[in-house]
């Protein structure tokens, strides 16, 4: 990774994992981590932990799984609870996170102080993953597309996605009341204005974060992808950011989303639509370019939080070599290579990422068998 004219100074990461211990989480008993701040390459065969190593780190950040919403499952067999501390700097500031997964709860400590909400604390580490399920983000169901916008939003407007929760529990009690009183009923009024008020600024919020993501995917895309292969990003509002339309909506849709048993308006009915040539991709792309247009995505989402904390968000890719080409394999590497973020990579194949340029502390290898972790250089 030494630099040349061509490639100038890359700068340091300023929010990097320096010690990351892990007690009863998958299939780790107790492992003891510490990365190098720059490319940690974890090697070893299919069902070791590698994945779990990654997961534990995305964890730590967010007090969620990248890849379960059935958080009792991180626990590993026969212990009570899990949990993960990292020491970290930031700038050159130490600090310390800490998550804990109980059947019944999640908790996060930083540096020891219990934060008021989860969302506080899953913002002070931005991290990313990519991992082998995210091909759903293109040929899956377009709910997977608006948690993407959901995890930009939460950086890109913080304040309009702090009204997701409160725009949700309005639009559950207008539903409760249509079903269960009809459509004349007294209070429908008051929940569609509290619904539209905080719905308007929540999709305000989605608009900012897609605006962002197309704004970087094509770069990313241009990348990663063979030469004339064309992309195009459209995204597809759900609702408005003006309260009255929204709301004339609402009252409009009433005897519909009774029938639905769900809302038919709002961020909820967001979409990305994604165009590879003339042809959707969620419905054309082969399995490499979902994998390719997958990475763009995933960067494109790692540049947006970039930006919008104003360091490098740590990234996280899981077995991202599987199903690529040796030239589009060459591709991520060099985006590694180039990238400012501490970056930690999966794969069966540690050949594939070779860096003969690295120095020093740049790359760090290790190897995982049986839920033991240990430097493999």
């Amino acid at each position: 990774m030494s630099d040349s004219p061509e490639n100038p100074a890359t700068p340091p990461a300023l929010i990097v994992f320096q010690r990351v211990v892990l007690s009863e989480f998958r299939n780790f008993s107790r492992a003891v981590f510490e990365p190098t701040a720059r490319l940690n390459v974890i090697s070893g065969d299919n069902g070791q932990g590698k994945t779990s190593l990654l997961e534990a780190l995305y964890f730590v950040a967010t007090t969620k799984s990248f890849r379960t919403e059935r958080m009792p499952t991180l626990i590993r067999h026969g212990a009570s609870e899990a949990w993960v501390r990292a020491e970290l700097l930031e700038a050159s500031h130490a600090r310390e996170q800490v998550a804990t997964l109980s059947p019944g709860a999640r908790r996060g400590l930083l540096d020891g102080k219990r934060p008021k909400r989860l969302v506080d604390y899953a913002q002070r580490t931005p991290i990313v993953a990519f991992h082998p399920g995210d091909l759903e983000l293109v040929a899956g169901a377009s709910s997977v597309r608006r948690r993407l916008l959901d995890r930009v939003a939460l950086f890109v407007d913080a304040g309009g996605y702090d009204r997701k929760s409160r725009y949700e529990r309005a639009l559950k009690e207008r539903q409760r009341a249509l079903e269960e009183r009809g459509e004349r009923a007294p209070d429908l009024d008051a929940y569609e204005l509290l619904a539209a008020e905080e719905g308007a600024r929540y999709q305000l919020a989605r608009v900012r974060a897609a605006e962002a993501l197309i704004e970087l995917i094509g770069p990313q895309f241009a990348r990663l992808a063979p030469a004339g292969l064309r992309l195009e990003v459209r995204y597809v509002q759900g609702g408005s950011t003006l309260v009255q339309d929204f709301q004339r909506e609402l009252l409009a849709r009433r005897s519909k989303d009774r029938l639905r048993r769900a809302p038919s308006y709002g961020p909820g009915k967001d979409d990305l639509e994604l165009t590879l040539g003339q042809s959707l991709a969620r419905s054309h792309a082969s399995q490499g370019q979902q994998r390719i247009l997958t990475l763009a995505l995933k960067l494109a989402e790692l540049g947006c939080i970039s930006r919008a904390r104003g360091f490098p968000a740590v990234l996280l890719l899981d077995d991202v070599s599987s199903e690529l080409d040796p030239s589009r394999t060459g591709a991520v590497y060099e985006v590694l290579r180039t990238s400012a973020s501490q970056v930690f990579v999966t794969t069966t194949r540690p050949e594939l990422f070779p860096t003969p340029d690295a120095q020093g502390s740049e790359r760090q290898d290790f190897t995982i068998e049986s839920g033991t972790l240990r430097p493999s250089r």
